[in-house]
């Protein structure tokens, strides 16, 4: 088999099999994709970052941001309510669930952000589909092929030169599928490289050159597809390989869990500056329908652990002016509990932004307890307002261009 023929038919099986884990990998029909792009100047550049952090399952944001101040919360959650002496107050009304204190120590300093009630227009109960309407920023379309950070991506960096442009730690998502980018997904640094460890020493170096070689720049357009896919996979791992050689791990992530690991992981990017402007990262187990009091506790102890660490890691490297988090879940729980001591998919929810430059408080309205819409809170903040705020406030990129219609802006920042 020549070189042309090996390339059609296995080249992005042997880019798969030779990178440990996904790498700016996305399916055939994504690549062939031509979904239009505004032609826009780039927005003006900041040297800020935006870290997402998805809590998937469907958090239950009434344990979260506690309306203890409201007896219809008791009437609904005979098992499930906290005491109005374990919550951490934040007002006469509401407070944080009392696993959240380093959290609560954020927010009387002022650096977290609360957004009640954040939801979207006719919402949808199912995982895959409200996860990928939050990825997507575009409840009113199943045929979108673009992530709102992907779309990001394109307009603010309108050539693909930057193969980490973006990063996600963990699990890959849609949320930055792109026209014109390929955004890695790393589990672990040591496993984001060409895996020929089993060879000799010279066998290795032949087998990476011949490799290399093989993704060159090439004539035919489905070539250059394939081309592009492999060197953006390669240039990718050396820059990560060589950036953070440097970086050691924080005593700071004393929680060794996946979201601390992997929080810590971005933080070690963004102080050994990769180039990389946006990171997306999530932390699963939300999907309480059972027994959920013990569970939804130690899934926030968790959040609480690695969010907190995070932080004083940012200050530590002088970063967290520089930063700003967003703390989502693609549904929260409906009020009432059910015969199994859990809570079944809600509605709308508490959106979290921490950062330096974030002013923070409460923002938003606290859903109704009583006007209810089949058993479910009515959202009162649109979730891509939060989005606009964040590409604007943050990123200073136009939301418009890419949400595709304004929304209101929260004074975050």
């Amino acid at each position: 088999m020549n070189r042309r023929e090996f390339l059609k038919k296995g080249g992005a099986a042997l880019l798969l099999l030779s990178l440990a884990g996904p790498v700016g990998w996305y399916q055939w029909e994504q690549m062939q994709a031509d979904e239009a792009v505004p032609a826009l100047s780039p927005p003006t550049a900041r040297d800020n970052f935006l870290v997402v952090v998805q809590l998937s399952g469907g958090n239950d944001g009434l344990n979260t941001v506690v309306p203890y101040g409201y007896g219809t919360y008791y009437d609904n959650r005979p098992t499930l309510a906290l005491k109005q002496r374990e919550v951490l107050l934040l007002n006469n009304t509401l407070g944080l669930h009392p696993s959240l204190k380093g959290l609560k120590k954020l927010y009387d300093k002022g650096r977290l952000a609360i957004i009640n009630g954040v939801g979207y227009p006719q919402p949808s109960r199912s995982h895959f589909r409200s996860l990928e309407i939050w990825q997507t920023a575009a409840p009113e379309r199943t045929d979108m092929t673009t992530g709102w950070l992907g779309r990001y991506l394109d307009l603010s960096q309108p050539t693909a030169n930057n193969p980490l442009a973006a990063v996600t730690v963990g699990a890959p998502s849609k949320i930055f599928a792109a026209a014109k980018h390929e955004v890695p997904a790393i589990e672990n640094v040591e496993a984001f490289q060409l895996m020929l460890t089993r060879f000799r020493e010279q066998e290795r170096d032949l087998r990476q050159q011949a490799l290399r070689g093989m993704y060159q720049a090439t004539d035919t357009t489905t070539l250059r597809l394939v081309q592009a896919k492999g060197a953006s996979a390669l240039t990718a791992s050396d820059r990560v390989q060589t950036k953070l050689s440097q970086q050691h791990d924080s005593p700071l992530y004393a929680d060794k869990s996946p979201l601390a690991q992997n929080l810590q992981l971005i933080g070690q990017f963004i102080g050994a500056g990769v180039g990389s402007k946006a990171y997306f990262t999530q932390h699963g187990g939300f999907d309480d329908h059972a027994q959920e009091k013990g569970q939804h506790a130690r899934l926030l102890l968790e959040v609480d652990a690695a969010l907190s660490a995070f932080y004083q890691d940012l200050e530590q490297r002088g970063l967290a002016d520089k930063v700003t988090v967003v703390v989502y879940s693609e549904f929260g729980r409906r009020l009432k509990e059910n015969a199994s001591a859990g809570t079944d998919h809600g509605t709308a929810a508490p959106v979290l932004v921490l950062g330096g430059r974030v002013k923070g408080g409460l923002y938003g309205e606290m859903p109704s307890l009583t006007k209810l819409e089949d058993g479910n809170l009515r959202y009162t903040v649109d979730f891509r307002s939060v989005y606009a705020t964040l590409l604007e406030g943050s990123l200073g990129a136009p939301s418009q261009d890419i949400l595709g219609a304004s929304f209101e802006k929260l004074p975050l920042f």
